[in-house]
């Protein structure tokens, strides 16, 4: 198929400069890091890639969420699309491992862990495939010691093959060393790297501290309090509009979730512990519910452009992990809006979860958490600095002129 009739097929009018140079790297065969800003077309260099190729490409996607909406949206386009997890029955799973191996499939996408499945593996190997492409490569950073290791087993999964693929990595949030660390992970150091700014031109930022002053426990209850008047306050003020509001915990989305229905809201809530996850995500994406309350677990490269607003109910781990979800606003190129909620203590626990808890991380490694971390808290603090020049400077650009009105310490001067 030629590149011509693959974007026909999806209807798409013609490549951007880099989907083009992207798109052609892969076609001759060499590997690819394409480090470039949300919601500017880095799925299409992969789906167009296989069906160029007419052969199996392989995806590897981070969450079930974004593996259910890429197959919902390629399907809906009559492309060979299909995914493997853990919410399907066996038999629907033998149905999708007997058309790998028909080669009746172009595009399949799995998670690390489905990856490292043996009768996955099997089908794969029987398979003439094109591409291993690896969505959302900055995950591979994330990794840990009992915390989805199998993203370092990718590469071991590619060198076994007796016909190794070209291999492609895509992100929109990832620093020099975040890079580096992509590249000598999944070993594909001779990668050709394509790299784009981080900034947003439609994304307005703002930042709100919460609770200044207040620090004792029983305060805890008062500030969460107004963290719920002012979401309350904003979507009001965006009613009818789509909004994802992102929380640090199950147990905060849950009761968030619960409070603002109580309030009178339609919403919906999604975690990676949550029950029936393809309907919760066909509800958003089909206008249903207009709110969605999640963890990290829903939205990345999730692909619904009229997303007007984000809020973050707490502060994520680090400046790359917020850009990362505040680009989840306005795909649709349109304005939007993308809020950060915060008190002190919030910086004070993720501090210690990277030290002590959840995160068992250490030397190089751990450093660059912390410092991603207390980026984050220096946005968060700052009342004069441009907020898309601090990121600029975080992912290693220039931080250029000041946005004038696309964050509200710039619309404040």
């Amino acid at each position: 198929m030629t590149i011509e009739t693959a974007l026909h097929e999806l209807n798409i009018s013609a490549l951007r400069p880099f989907q083009e140079r992207a798109l052609t790297t892969l076609l001759d065969g060499r590997n690819l890091l394409t480090l470039m800003p949300t919601s500017s077309g880095k799925s299409l260099i992969f789906t167009s890639f296989a069906m160029v190729q007419e052969r199996l490409t392989i995806v590897i996607e981070p969450h079930l969420a974004l593996e259910l909406d890429q197959v919902r949206q390629l399907q809906g386009k009559g492309v060979a699309a299909a995914c493997l997890n853990s919410l399907q029955s066996s038999t629907e799973r033998k149905t999708i491992l007997a058309r790998i191996e028909q080669g009746e499939l172009l595009l399949l996408f799995v998670t690390p862990e489905m990856l490292q499945n043996r009768k996955v593996q099997v089908a794969l190997r029987k398979a003439d495939l094109a591409g291993v492409m690896i969505d959302e490569a900055h995950c591979v950073c994330k990794q840990g010691p009992g915390f989805r290791e199998d993203y370092l087993r990718i590469r071991e999964f590619v060198q076994s093959l007796s016909n190794p693929p070209v291999v492609g990595a895509f992100t929109a949030t990832a620093t020099p060393s975040t890079e580096q660390y992509i590249l000598e992970k999944l070993s594909i150091e001779d990668a050709t790297v394509i790299r784009g700014s981080v900034t947003r031109d439609n994304i307005e930022l703002h930042a709100i501290e919460v609770g200044h002053g207040l620090g004792s426990r029983k305060d805890a209850d008062l500030i969460e309090q107004r963290k719920r008047e002012i979401i309350c306050k904003q979507l009001r003020k965006h009613k009818g509009e789509r909004v994802i509001i992102y929380s640090n915990t199950i147990k905060h989305v849950e009761k968030l979730h619960h409070y603002l229905c109580k309030q009178g809201f339609d919403a919906e809530f999604y975690h990676g512990k949550c029950e029936g996850k393809s309907a919760r995500l066909e509800r958003f994406t089909s206008g249903q519910v207009k709110i969605m309350v999640a963890t990290n677990a829903f939205g990345l490269g999730v692909n619904i452009p009229d997303i007007r607003l984000v809020i973050h109910h707490a502060p994520l781990i680090g400046l790359d992990d917020y850009t990362q979800e505040a680009g989840r606003a306005g795909r649709d190129g349109k304005k939007a809006i993308a809020l950060l909620l915060w008190h002190e203590g919030d910086f004070t626990t993720n501090r210690r979860l990277i030290k002590e808890n959840q995160m068992d991380l250490k030397g190089a490694e751990l450093k660059e958490r912390l410092h991603a971390l207390e980026a984050l808290h220096d946005y968060a603090c700052e009342n004069h600095k441009c907020r898309w020049g601090m990121i600029r400077e975080f992912f290693g650009e220039k931080s250029g002129k000041r946005c004038k009105k696309r964050c509200d310490n710039c619309k404040n001067r």
